[in-house]
């Protein structure tokens, strides 16, 4: 037993010395295959802080109106002759809508006219009468009486005379009136008649409406109403033109509210040269309100809304810093923001979903960068 000691006890070392090896092997291989404790810059894109004139505006929906709208009517009563007017064509001003019958008219002209000959004969004769017999009554051949007489039946011709000029110029503007014709150029919408009808004195023809200007009525919260003017610059967009934006104005702002919204009809006046707007399109309209300031302004995109709280990443030194805002005025791609930040100050406006404050960034020039890391 004593013999085996010394080899007993030289196991023990060999194991313990072998075990220690794989200890330590153990312990050098985790180290090597630890992670590096800071995760690489993520890629942002950044934008400036700028100080610029800022004024609130307010977006309002309406509805599209022509700039005029008018149920074109006939002036006298009459058989329809013919209706060249047709529905969703476009009439120049002056251009004939309908054609009324104007056989009888025609027929009441000549008699007119052959009247008035008639009448003016007989005057230029009584005229001559009259000279002979104040002639002769100048030399007493004839009495008072008849000189008298001559003098009444001058005058009575003389009238009659002017009467019969007035029935011409009655049956010839009746004549006139018998052709339908637009009182301005715009878009036949309805037609009210057609060939054969016969149509009333102020009877309809057709519905015409102007869009060479159309004009769109919003309502406008009272509280807005103090910083609107006529004349007032109006920027409109319609869902109908996709990318058109048109420039028009504010001409009316109607003094009494909607008792139930309490709002203010506000109407605009906007251009269509080219026709392209149409009555009764959805248009939404911007307005701005309020005194102009000035104000320090961020895109749209540094905003980054977490918890119900807003905040933007500021990017300083290759670091992020966290910056609680308050967003006030937007404005087309901005909007003005309160907090601590300062104009020039750089933004971060694109890989800002997941940042962190502290976290190292790195700053990218294209934004198609953003997206591929």
């Amino acid at each position: 037993m004593m013999t085996n000691q010394p080899q007993i006890i030289h196991r023990i070392v060999s194991l313990a010395i072998l075990a220690s090896t794989l200890l330590l092997s153990g312990c050098s291989e985790q180290q090597a295959a630890s992670p590096p404790t800071m995760p690489p810059p993520t890629p942002v894109r950044v934008a400036q802080a700028m100080k610029q004139p800022i004024q609130q505006s307010v977006t309002l929906v309406g509805s599209v109106e022509p700039w005029k709208r008018s149920v074109v009517a006939s002036e006298i009563e009459g058989l329809v002759r013919t209706f060249p007017a047709k529905e969703g064509r476009y009439v120049e001003e002056g251009q004939v809508l309908a054609q009324l019958r104007t056989e009888t008219l025609e027929i009441q002209f000549d008699s007119a006219i052959a009247s008035f000959k008639e009448a003016k004969a007989r005057y230029q004769q009584a005229k001559k009468d009259l000279d002979r017999i104040q002639h002769l009554f100048q030399k007493e051949l004839v009495t008072q009486k008849e000189s008298d007489e001559a003098v009444a039946e001058e005058q009575a011709l003389r009238e009659r005379l002017a009467q019969l000029k007035t029935e011409i110029q009655q049956v010839r503007d009746q004549h006139n009136k018998s052709t339908v014709a637009a009182p301005f150029s715009g878009w036949i919408i309805e037609e009210r008649t057609e060939v054969g009808q016969w149509v009333e004195a102020g009877g309809p023809i057709v519905e015409l409406v102007d869009l060479s200007h159309v004009q769109v009525e919003v309502p406008l919260p009272e509280r807005f109403i103090p910083y609107v003017r006529i004349d007032d610059p109006v920027s409109a967009f319609f869902d109908g033109l996709p990318g058109s934006i048109v420039q028009g104005t504010i001409f009316s702002v109607i003094a009494q509210a909607d008792r139930n919204s309490r709002t203010f009809p506000v109407k605009i006046k906007l251009p269509n040269p080219d026709l392209l707007i149409k009555s009764g399109m959805v248009v939404r309209t911007t307005l701005h309100v309020g005194k102009p300031h000035e104000g320090v302004v961020v895109p749209k995109d540094a905003l980054v809304l977490r918890g119900g709280q807003e905040f933007i990443f500021s990017v300083s030194d290759g670091h992020t810093q966290q910056i609680p805002i308050v967003s006030l005025v937007h404005s087309d791609e901005n909007v003005e923001i309160q907090g601590n930040i300062q104009e020039g100050q750089l933004v971060v406006i694109a890989g800002n979903e997941r940042l962190r404050s502290g976290q190292p960034v790195r700053i990218l020039l294209d934004p198609e960068e953003v997206g591929t890391h």
